[in-house]
């Protein structure tokens, strides 16, 4: 493998799952562990008035300090995880919308690999939303792992 491989975790036990796995499967190798943190843009939908309101009151400037925070958490946490099973991680976290941001991150550090849970619904017919919009995207191999 050229590039490190992608680790997706967004805290959940899928992803924990996810990390564990691939792990087994690649023992060794370099790896990014990413949490992607939504701004409050993004994340909630409030009609033109309330966004207005939720710029000026500074909300928002809130909402992504504190969803940034949790973010980087999981991102440590994910690493731990991924040391814990072999792989030679470093944390990274990225504001965006979940798969854009997966794929642009995959592109600009020429990840060998991208790795994620199979999403809540948890079966390979069923994958989640991000896990289906990364498989359909991305121009490099996905790997999506189910939980047990």
């Amino acid at each position: 493998m050229t590039g490190p491989v992608l680790l997706c975790f967004d805290g959940s036990e899928v992803a924990a799952e996810a990390i564990r796995r691939a792990g087994e499967l690649l023992p060794e190798q370099d790896a990014l562990v990413l949490t992607v943190s939504t701004p409050a843009e993004l994340e909630l939908p409030i009609a033109p008035v309330g966004d207005l309101v939720g710029r000026v009151s500074g909300l928002y400037r809130e909402w992504d300090e504190i969803a940034n925070e949790v973010a980087a958490e999981h991102a440590r946490h994910g690493c731990e995880l991924a040391t814990e099973a072999g792989l030679k991680a470093r944390p990274l976290t990225v504001a965006g919308k979940p798969a854009d941001t997966i794929l642009r991150v995959a592109d600009s550090h020429d990840a060998a690999l991208i790795v994620l849970g199979a999403g809540r619904r948890g079966t390979l017919e069923r994958l989640g939303s991000v896990s289906t919009r990364v498989v359909r995207q991305a121009t490099r191999p996905v790997l999506v792992i189910p939980g047990r």
